[in-house]
This record gives C-alpha cells, structure tokens and sequence, in this order.
C-alpha cells in the first residue's frame, strides 16, 4: 500500500506512521511518501520513521523530496494536514471575532470559514491533481474546517474524500469519565449523526450493553468523578444536561461545535472578560515560534542518538507526544480498512447522500460509516432529533455554500453563504466582523472575494 502524507514534515506525522507501519497490510512492501515543501522537514521526519521499531523488517520503502505530482503516482491513500495561508492573518482573526462577541476557531466559527477560503484552494488542486495521477486514491483532510473542505472535493471533483478530526477519540474519554474513570476506553460502538464538532450519539453500545442505560447508573445524580479542570466539567455536565433534555449526547466534544448550541455559556467559558488582542496575539505567535524551534531542535538532536526499544515504548508519556505511537488514530484506522485489515466502523465528514434523512444529498455530514477496501456504506437507521434538525441543518448548509464559493470565487456566493451562519442574524457587527476579516486576509484570498462586501 503506498500513502502519501501532504505536509509530511508536521509533527504528528510520526505517532501516525508508526501506527500504521505496525499492521503488517499497511508497511509490507508498501510505501510511506512524505510531500512537504520544506524538504528539510520531511527528510527529518523520514529519517526518524526509519528509526522507530515499527518500521524495522517491513520492507516498506519511505521516501521524500520529490514534485507533488510523482509522490502521488501510484498512491492508494493521501492524507493532507495543513494550516492554510500565513499564521499571523488566522491569529488576527481571534481580536477581531472576540471584540465583536463571536468565538473565533479554525473550524465551525466565522473565523474557520477564512481559513477554508484558503485551505480550499489548495486542497481542491490536490484532488485535481489527484483525478489525474491516482483517481482512485482515498483523500483524508485533517485540515479544518474538515466538513466545508470535503464538501469543495466530494462535490467539484471526482475524488472520494473525507474530512477527518482527532475529536473521533473523544468520546472514548468522556463517556468513560461519565461512568468514573478518567481514562481512555475503546468498548464503546456508537452511531453518530449530524456535523462536524457538532454530532450526537444516537445510540450505543458498551462491552456489549445498552450504552444510555448503563450511563443512566452512573449519572442519575449528576457528575461524578474528578477532579476536572473546568472545560472539562463543562463537557461533561453539558453532556448529562443535552441527554436529559434531548436524548442524546454531543459525540466529540469540541466546544466551537457546542457554542451554536450554548453561544454565551461557550463564549464566557472560553472567552470570559479577555478577549484576543492583537497584542496578546503577537506575544501568542512569538512564543509558538520559540516552541516550534525549540522543538525543531529536539527532534533533529534525536536523529543522531542511538534511540532505544524502551525510548518507542516509552515515548508518548515521558517525551513529546511527537514521538510516541497512534494505534487508534482515525487516520490509521482509516488505512487498516483500505489496507484489508478488516471493515472499520468509522465517523467522518462526507456529502449526505440519504444517509440522514432530511437533509440535501450534497450537504456535508459527520456521520457513521463502515469501511473496508471495496466500500464505504452509512450505517442504518441515523437520524438527527427533531430539536436540533434545524440547527444542524443550518451549519451544514452554510458550509456547503461555503465550499461551493471556493469553487465559484464569487464574492455573491461568499456573501451568501456568510448570510447562512445560523449566529449572524444579519446584524451590524456581524457584518462589521466579515468587512474585518476581509482585509485581514486580503493578500491570501481571491481578490474577487472582496466584492462581498458590497452586499454587506
């Protein structure tokens, strides 16, 4: 099986590889192809798989250091992780969405609906390039906003893709510290609908039981367990409090997803009376910088050691997580079942396609799938409560406008799909907000999308 990792040289690259280079119908004979365009960073990280344990005796070849267009020839998967355009312009976002009272985030928030105006682009011409090379290459997008950038690939090429997030791990930890212990559990089988950050447990299984009736033992008097810190009790309360009123559960929960629910509770907990400033978010960038070289630094130091077994057993705890192993990545899991290491029941972001019933076929889900080497097929029976149809309704909409105007470049599509986020309301400083963000990203966006502004 041949992968090829879009932006090879990032850190969290290593704990995928050796997950994956571990099952035998990924790494035997197969290939690992780190495109980076940094070359230095992706012989680094090329370099150090070839140290891991994992990798010793595969046969399987990694490589670096060549054009886009021959790292995909003869590619089965391609995974992309990136973070589009400059930094500097995605940070400024968080002064200018927090002035106005709107979370900034690079996912489901006004702010990520920037970044997929650049991320998109460039994604869109992989898969192009992909139609070309390897049509029938899986593309895996951890690049957020993961939904709006498998929309842009399902619906405008002829690539299969889907929109992956870290967040699949999540309930493994909170469903587990909601029945008392704080720790990661795999014994949970959960059918999930509705959109990225923001999709519910509809109903589940534990080590074979009933998932809600078991819960319900553990919850009937409130949380208990701890100490947490507070967004982590937040979760967890909220995740008692949405199943008491709806019935179900936020699957992953990541907060930007939960703010469309909850905007003030959300605001005030992650936001509070400190805002972003564009002081705070010099000092943000400088210190990240100095963190990301002092790393650099490490990792290089560690290409010239002798690494021992205990070192790759002990990595993930006693060094930086860059060095340990993901054997429950989606990403590897995704790979295990394209490899034909067994069908995977998986959650991901892909166009609908009657998978849920009452939403649009073109319109970008997060949902539960079964994959294997041959097929993807949506588990049976999903289906959004009837209380939060709507809202959910409204977020995906809005980001399948969202990628339809990268496609476009029309600024009156942009307009439109900005009109669509379920907390505009078409309000004077929502529209004060994108006239902002407009000009911050000004030199990484289509000139053309400055015409927005005049439907404001």
């Amino acid at each position: 099986m041949k992968v090829v990792f879009i932006g090879g040289g990032a850190f969290r690259t290593l704990p995928v590889a050796r997950g994956a280079l571990a099952e035998k119908k990924i790494s035997h004979r197969g290939e690992i192809c780190l495109y980076d365009l940094n070359i230095e960073r992706a012989e680094a990280m090329g370099r150090m798989i070839m140290k891991t344990p994992e990798f010793a005796g595969t046969g399987c070849k990694i490589t670096w250091g060549k054009s886009l267009e021959a790292s995909l020839e003869g590619a089965d998967a391609v995974s992309v992780v990136l973070l589009a355009g400059s930094p500097k312009t995605f940070a400024l976002g968080y002064p200018a969405c927090h002035s106005r009272g709107y979370l900034a985030t690079d996912n489901t928030t006004v702010n990520g609906a920037f970044l997929a105006l650049k991320g998109g682009r460039l994604i869109t011409g992989f898969a192009r390039k992909m139609e070309r090379i390897c049509p029938d290459a899986w593309l895996m997008i951890f690049a957020n906003p993961v939904a709006v950038h498998s929309g842009v690939v399902n619906n405008h090429t002829r690539i299969k893709a889907m929109g992956i997030c870290a967040g699949y791990q999540n309930h493994m930890w909170d469903l587990n510290r909601l029945m008392g212990r704080d720790e990661h559990c795999d014994q949970f089988d959960v059918d999930v609908a509705g959109v990225n950050h923001l999709s519910f447990i509809l109903r589940g299984k534990y080590r074979g039981r009933d998932l809600y009736r078991e819960l319900s033992k553990h919850t009937a008097r409130g949380l208990k367990g701890g100490p947490y810190n507070r967004q982590i009790r937040f979760v967890l309360e909220n995740m008692i409090a949405m199943y008491r009123r709806f019935g179900v559960m936020i699957f992953s929960n990541e907060l930007d997803g939960a703010y469309h629910l909850y905007p003030e509770k959300v605001f005030k907990l992650l936001v509070g009376n400190r805002p972003a400033s564009a002081a705070s978010v010099a000092a943000d960038l400088k210190r990240s910088r100095e963190r990301r070289a002092g790393d650099n630094d490490e990792f290089r130091a560690m290409l010239n050691r002798d690494l021992s077994l205990k070192f790759w057993d002990d990595a993930a705890r006693k060094h930086h997580p860059q060095f340990g192993r993901e054997d429950r990545s989606i990403t590897v899991e995704i790979l295990k079942a394209l490899a034909g290491a067994g069908k995977r029941k998986l959650v991901f972001s892909r166009p609908n396609r009657s998978a849920v019933p009452g939403f649009k076929p073109e319109n970008v889900l997060e949902y539960s799938q079964y994959l294997d080497r041959d097929n993807c097929v949506p588990a049976a029976k999903l289906a959004v409560p009837d209380a939060l149809h709507g809202i959910i309704g409204s977020i995906s909409q809005y980001q399948k406008l969202l990628g339809d105007s990268i496609v476009s470049e029309d600024p009156l599509d942009l307009y439109r799909a900005l009109y669509a986020y379920p907390l505009a309301h078409d309000s004077g400083k929502y529209w004060a907000l994108c006239r902002e963000l407009l000009r911050i990203n000004r030199e990484e966006i289509p000139l053309s999308f400055q015409g927005a502004a005049d439907y404001f």
